[in-house]
């Protein structure tokens, strides 16, 4: 602290040195001598060149009088300005200015400090809730989360049946995006914690993330193993909805987001989104009656056994029929077309996936509605709506007013981005509500 203001001081110092020490001594510089030295010889020889002219006839009496008149005032006014400033007259106001700018910029310095500035910023105990608040909105450092590793694996060794500590040990790892290390310790936690639903889901959590967030079918497996032991438990119940959603099996995946809807509790903060899942998937799956009239049994029957043509008439038919959850009027949406380019057209295949989405123009790059289709289907006219968000998104585009809209080419249908996928944004933001857009993918990620 004490630095500090010995700083602002010096600052303050040298701000006030650059302006009132040009003033206090500008009057008696002598340039401003030398400048009246040579105005009066100019007027000297211009006088003298004025006799000249008079008496070689070029000019008459009342021309000279006139020019004479003029050189003989110019003559007093710099005279007069002479005796000023030999007498101090003509530096006294830079001098009381001075003075004046010597006590306002020191005062003006501190009172501006003290209105606009933070002068706790170096005091110690200052410094030291900032950290703690930082620190408890961000967590710990990386070295601080890699020592933290380092003493549960030092303690597990010494005691690996010690279920606490592989349990603080996946989350660790797991918070470090260490997903291979994670997945080992839940194992290891379900070894001597068996038929937990909770550990096998976030174990199965895990397992997705270290392969590219796919639920392969041993994730799967896992997270049936999951809701046998607990019909209700959420992460499971959400990571199948997901997977059967992206899996196309949306009779099973309104089964399962209606399960999970059942099973929070009343405040949950996205049970609206959970419903609007609901409805989004019974619409494209071509259910209307209550899906929990469907047993799961059946609804996985149907999904296994209806073609994609059968699911393509479904929906062609539930378009016309089935009462939508809101009239195009009445929705947020933007549409266009996708097109895709003839430079990379070799490197896709009909059968891959091809994502269109929009996301925010700024801040979170998380999609706001997406839909997918087939290659075979381009070029498609699509239309995106406030229905159409991530599932358990928080956003739509009712809540956003411009969005970029692109879309992507999946091999592997995994709508998270991968090296290969081929992919084209629009180069321009456009407001929600505009249609007519045209998407071209352009480029293969690398």
């Amino acid at each position: 602290m004490t630095t500090f203001i010995i700083l602002c001081a010096v600052m303050a110092l040298i701000a006030v040195a650059a302006v009132c020490l040009p003033l206090w001594f500008g009057g008696r510089s002598r340039s401003e001598s030398d400048r009246r030295a040579q105005v009066l010889a100019i007027l000297q020889q211009q006088s003298q060149d004025l006799e000249a002219e008079k008496a070689a006839g070029h000019i008459d009496q009342d021309e000279y009088e006139e020019s004479r008149l003029e050189l003989e005032r110019r003559v007093l006014e710099e005279t007069k300005h002479e005796e000023e400033v030999r007498s101090g007259k003509s530096s006294r106001m830079p001098r009381i200015l001075a003075v004046i700018l010597l006590v306002v910029i020191p005062c003006a310095t501190v009172l501006g400090y003290y209105a606009l500035g933070r002068y706790t910023a170096m005091d110690p105990q200052f410094i030291e809730m900032m950290e703690a608040q930082q620190q408890g909105s961000r967590g710990h450092s990386q070295r601080d989360m890699q020592k933290i590793l380092d003493d549960l694996k030092a303690n597990l060794e010494k005691d690996p049946r010690n279920a606490n500590g592989w349990f603080m040990l996946a989350r660790t790892a797991a918070s470090m995006n260490r997903f291979d290390e994670s997945v080992e310790a839940f194992k290891r936690l379900n070894a001597l914690v068996p038929n937990n639903a909770d550990i096998l889901a976030d174990m199965a959590d895990m397992m997705a993330a270290a392969n590219g967030k796919v639920i392969t079918p041993d994730v799967e497996k896992v997270l049936q193993k999951a809701l046998s032991i607990d019909p209700t438990q959420w992460k499971a119940l959400a990571l199948l909805a997901i997977h059967s959603w992206d899996r196309e099996r949306y009779a099973q995946a309104a089964d399962y987001w209606e399960r999970l809807l059942k099973s929070v509790p009343s405040d949950f903060p996205d049970r609206e989104q959970i419903q609007a899942n609901i409805n989004e998937a019974k619409r494209l799956g071509g259910v209307n009656d209550s899906i929990s009239a469907v047993s799961p049994t059946a609804s996985q029957r149907n999904a296994a056994e209806g073609s994609q043509a059968d699911a393509a008439s479904k929906s062609e038919e539930l378009s016309k029929t089935a009462p939508a959850t809101a009239s195009p009027s009445q929705l947020h949406a933007v549409a266009g077309t996708v097109l895709l380019d003839d430079k990379v057209k070799a490197l896709a295949s009909p059968e891959d996936t091809v994502f269109i989405y929009a996301r925010p123009a700024s801040g979170s790059k998380m999609p706001v509605a997406f839909t997918k289709v087939k290659v075979k289907d381009l070029p498609y006219n699509f239309e995106l709506n406030e229905t159409m968000r991530m599932a358990m998104g928080a956003e739509t585009l009712a809540s956003t007013k411009t969005v970029i809209v692109g879309a992507r080419i999946s091999k592997t249908g995994n709508f998270m981005p991968q090296a290969g996928d081929l992919e084209g944004e629009m180069p321009q933001p456009v407001e929600v509500g505009d249609r007519g857009l045209v998407v071209t993918i352009t480029t293969e990620r690398k």
